[in-house]
């Protein structure tokens, strides 16, 4: 009898809804509290994620073949510092070079079936307008690194490819490699890749398993594996391990402060690695604790930044400060780095100056003189050779150019999720036809 009077209180569909948010509870629930089929779960959990992301990626819409600019919102000629802006947006698999106006001096095109018409590392069928060029790097001759992303595995990370100039294959990477990668100053290459593992590595058991987990590797110029460095590993066998902790699930009473490791947590990442930068030996002796060749590392799953030592395999410094869920840190001229920090300010995304040597922030910008920016995801910051910064609003879609004394100079928005934005000088791109202009 009650249950035909919830019938007629409830609508069907309601009723429907409230059985699934049900289920769902009770399935987080077991995860929780790690009862036995929780394993079943968690991995049921990962690859549900890449469905859902599957299904609600938008596929490219026609339209023209370059980036649309929506509105250009400010130019200060004589403030900025004038060069060609390279950017990749999502959804596409292209990637254009812009000069100060907004308008393609060139592009590279490409489809991940080009690349790699039966991709053995990754699971099932892949769709073209599923898979994106998140990262790309550009050298002086017209080549273009590629980091490719796509909702439709559990790893993400979907591989790594160069092109020439005119978008030729010139070698492809069969690996999980996602977000970022660097090229030292000897042409080897850097990058991170991911894989899911089902237990924990020693010394880690507490680590919440299936877990998709980060290495660092390098790479010769024409793209073959040189070295694998396992970075859960990196940081157990270092001082630093004590940083890990942070992955134990959290205590059934407690109340977990930071929502976005959480969620991170949920989707089975260990340490969501999303930056990789070299250090130079111009720039290392402005930074005495680290090394030429050591590398800098961004995990947003533990709000870390950390660098690791290629020949030892090892963390030799990592930090952790009032940012969380960082993107993109950069080495500075100056000794100090720059961070873009998603989610460190309760009212916007911002970019810090972090000096690893008086833990001080020498400078910082959310929006002061301009509209606040927010992204959740992504995010980009470079410190420009005139002094000035430029920023990437990957979720709002617009780029902006700030001074040391936070006026905006130079900013545009596009109808798209920015996967990225770098600004290359004149000089750094001989390649471009003779004439071609940053400010025509």
């Amino acid at each position: 009898m009650l249950l035909r009077r919830v019938w007629k209180i409830i609508p069907l569909g309601s009723f429907a809804l409230g059985m699934m948010s049900l289920c769902f509870l009770a399935g987080a629930a077991v995860i929780f509290f790690e009862v036995p089929p929780s394993e079943f779960l968690q991995k049921a959990f990962i690859g549900g994620r890449a469905w859902f992301e599957k299904q609600h990626t938008p596929s490219p819409s026609p339209g023209p073949e370059l980036p649309v600019v929506v509105s250009k919102n400010i130019d200060k000629p004589e403030k900025t510092f004038d060069g060609f802006t390279l950017c990749s947006l999502i959804p596409g698999s292209k990637a254009s070079l812009l000069n100060m106006r907004g308008e393609v001096v060139h592009q590279w095109t490409t489809t991940f079936s080009d690349i790699w018409p039966a991709p053995d590392h990754l699971r099932g069928k892949i769709e073209n307008s599923q898979a994106a060029i998140f990262y790309c790097q550009l050298y002086p001759n017209g080549d273009l690194l590629c980091v490719f992303h796509g909702p439709g595995n559990p790893e993400y990370g979907y591989g790594l490819v160069k092109l020439d100039r005119d978008s030729n294959v010139l070698w492809a990477y069969p690996k999980n490699v996602h977000h970022d990668v660097d090229v030292g100053e000897d042409g080897r290459i850097y990058a991170v890749k991911q894989r899911i593992i089902d237990s924990p590595p020693r010394g880690l058991e507490y680590l919440r398993t299936p877990a998709m987990v980060d290495s660092l590797v390098v790479l010769s110029p024409e793209g073959k594996e040189l070295k694998v460095i396992p970075l859960l590993e990196a940081f157990r066998d270092s001082p630093y391990s004590t940083l890990l902790e942070m992955l134990r699930p959290p205590s059934r009473y407690g109340v977990d402060r930071r929502p976005h490791l959480l969620r991170d947590a949920r989707k089975g990442e260990a340490l969501h690695t999303n930056s990789v930068k070299v250090l130079t030996r111009k720039l290392a002796s402005k930074f005495p604790r680290f090394k030429p060749g050591q590398v800098l590392l961004s995990m947003r799953s533990i709000d870390t930044l950390a660098v690791v030592d290629t020949d030892s395999a090892s963390v030799v410094w990592a930090a952790q400060g009032p940012w969380q869920g960082q993107h993109d840190p950069q080495f500075l001229e100056d000794g100090r780095l720059l961070i873009f920090d998603n989610l460190g300010s309760p009212k916007s995304s911002r970019v810090l100056e972090y000096d690893p040597q008086t833990n001080g922030f020498p400078w910082s910008y959310s929006g002061e003189n301009g509209s606040p920016f927010i992204t959740t995801e992504r995010g980009m910051s470079q410190r420009l050779p005139n002094g000035n910064t430029l920023i990437v609003n990957s979720e709002g879609g617009e780029m902006l150019e700030t001074t040391r004394s936070k006026e905006v100079v130079w900013a545009f928005s596009l109808h798209a999720f920015i996967a990225t934005g770098r600004r290359y000088s004149p000089e750094q791109v001989p390649f471009l036809k003779k004439g071609t202009r940053a400010r025509p």
